[in-house]
């Protein structure tokens, strides 16, 4: 879990601790933005859930006040580049709010992130910035988490895993005699299904191996074009 302190912006935009941007004045009430990332399998294209929540320190109720509907945004960055947003599409409603936050924790919102780009590309494996932003107009915080995506599981592995075993993999769709299948560097793989109607470039897949007898197809639950198609979009 990743926390940050109640802060105010700063008459330049920046971010300040709220006690000394507000020197002058009575401090207010300490908030703790609260982060949580969960995830159910840690692999590519594998959704996972961001929990906020509020900690209000002190023994009376905070009113917090926001400038749009949007209490917060998410944002994923590559690199300090943002692949992925909470907010992408969509206008902010010009809606002032308010809430009301009691002494303790208050649950805010969870969040899925289906585990592909702003474009619908899979997230190649690396190291990601997960960021969340409260855009209060008396409450601002920002949290980061680093996040990793491991590489998908190698054809040859998936051969000898259990059937049934929810796994993702990555290559190129390929034929093998008159059905699809995918190929990486250890081997190939019968598909359950073709990726699109001309597949081009390097796929993710996840789903799961199907064994009857000696036949092995890997049954596709969703799939998404990685980063070096980006002429191909996903589904």
């Amino acid at each position: 879990m990743n926390r940050f302190d109640f802060l105010a912006l700063t008459p330049s935009g920046s971010l300040a601790p709220f006690a000394l941007a507000q020197a002058t004045t009575t401090p207010k009430p300490p908030i703790v933005a609260l982060v949580e990332v969960h995830r159910d399998a840690i692999a590519p294209l594998a959704p996972f859930t961001v929990s906020i929540a509020l900690n209000n320190l002190a023994k009376k109720s905070v009113v917090l006040e926001f400038p749009t509907a949007d209490l917060f945004r998410i944002d994923l960055l590559s690199q300090e580049t943002p692949i992925w947003s909470s907010l992408t599409g969509r206008k902010p409603i010009p809606v002032n709010r308010r809430i009301t936050v009691p002494p303790g924790m208050l649950k805010i919102a969870n969040f899925t992130v289906d585990g592909t780009s702003d474009d619908h590309h899979a997230l190649t494996p690396g190291k990601y910035v997960l960021r969340v932003a409260m855009l209060g107009t008396s409450f601002g915080a920002i949290v980061d988490q680093t996040l990793e995506i491991p590489a998908p599981t190698a054809i040859a592995d998936v051969l000898r895993a259990k059937p049934g075993t929810v796994l993702t993999i990555a290559g190129e769709q390929v034929a093998l005699g008159n059905a699809p299948a995918l190929r990486d560097a250890s081997g190939s793989l019968r598909i359950s299904r073709s990726l699109a109607l001309r597949p081009y470039g390097m796929y993710m897949v996840r789903g799961f191996l199907d064994a009857s007898g000696d036949d092995r197809v890997f049954d596709v639950g969703r799939y998404a074009p990685m980063f070096d198609d980006v002429s191909t979009p996903a589904p």
